[in-house]
């Protein structure tokens, strides 16, 4: 009987146990996002501890130690914080209950610690989330196609936005090629024919110094493009890549975001890192969808040894959501062997 006792309670502590320490092994929640790093910054998570990178999404218990240069990060309720050498974080539930040390002094972070960057937040996103893909062209997908249209597709705000393009013929390497860009608007009409530049196997780019007469970046327009290889005849009516402008609720709330972190950049408020990468969390932003207006911003992240993961990771979840022949670059912007490019 008392062994029959002992089996039970020895039984019971054991799973009582493993229970506390399943939930001493789950990851804090979400609550910041790094925005910037430069020199030499650690994240201390339980007993293992990594050089810091853009992107990282900081959880509670987390400790940011800034041995040497600086660090930025926002918390998911929209408030800044910069961190100097010699400060180390400690991560709470929420921005009132981290904690700040510097030297053998310790304390909470009080109102003149950072700044509101989003009033709604900043959206971190998802561990490993793929979005579903969506259908962004007209002409179905096209195994065949060498050169594809990559942005901008869906919806957008840049009143003067990038074009983006991906030639896949590297069979002899990245060499520079012609090509020729058409833009049409709403009606079929070709209100630009230009003839650009860009490299195979690179994620190419062009921005008109000036849009074309005909083309409005107003409310609910509609427009299409494609990318040829030169002397290639486009197809009749709506190209390959189609966008369309949010409406003007939409125009408005972006305009002003911009504007606002477009200030606080040059009055000192924050780095230039943040301001790309707040920008381009803001765009991703699965309530705001303007996900080709994030390109330019990842780009110079990418640029950046800290932020190259990050933005590849973006840009590749981007392309899925993109839809059709563009997820096919998915898993191939994410290895080094496809470069990024520049403007």
């Amino acid at each position: 009987m008392k062994k029959s006792t002992y089996l039970i309670i020895a039984l019971f502590l054991t799973s009582l146990f493993a229970q506390v320490r399943l939930v001493a092994d789950e990851p804090g929640k979400e609550v910041a996002l790094v925005t910037s790093v430069s020199g030499a910054v650690t994240l201390r998570t339980g007993e293992a501890e990594a050089a810091l990178k853009i992107g990282t999404r900081l959880r509670t218990g987390d400790v940011v130690n800034v041995k040497e240069g600086s660090a930025a990060l926002v918390f998911l309720t929209g408030e800044y914080l910069a961190l100097s050498a010699g400060e180390s974080l400690t991560v709470g539930e929420d921005r009132a209950s981290c904690t700040i040390s510097s030297g053998a002094a310790t304390r909470g972070l009080g109102p003149d610690d950072g700044m509101t960057v989003a009033a709604d937040g900043v959206d971190a996103g998802q561990d490993d989330d793929f979005w579903q893909s969506q259908l962004a062209s007209v002409s179905g997908i096209r195994a065949d196609a060498e050169v594809i249209a990559v942005s901008p597709r869906l919806t957008v705000s840049d009143p003067n936005p990038l074009f983006c393009w991906f030639d896949t013929d590297t069979t002899a390497g990245p060499v520079e090629r012609s090509y020729t860009l058409i833009l049409r608007d709403a009606h079929y009409e070709t209100i630009a024919e230009r003839t650009v530049r860009g490299k195979t196997g690179m994620l190419a780019t062009f921005r008109f110094e000036q849009m074309p007469k005909g083309f409005e970046a107003a409310a609910r327009k509609h427009y299409s493009w494609t990318i040829l290889p030169e002397g290639g005849q486009p197809k009749k009516g709506i190209l390959d890549a189609v966008f369309v402008y949010v409406d003007d609720g939409g125009l408005a709330d972006a305009h002003a975001h911009a504007a606002g972190l477009q200030r606080m950049l040059e009055l000192g408020s924050i780095d230039e890192t943040s301001f790309h990468m707040l920008l381009s969390r803001y765009y991703l932003d699965e309530r705001e969808r303007l996900f080709a207006d994030a390109i330019p911003h990842l780009r110079i992240l990418a640029s950046t040894d800290a932020g190259s993961a990050y933005a590849r990771q973006e840009l590749a979840h981007m392309f899925l959501r993109f839809g059709n022949q563009v997820s096919t670059l998915a898993p191939r912007i994410l290895t080094p062997t496809v470069r990024l490019g520049s403007e």
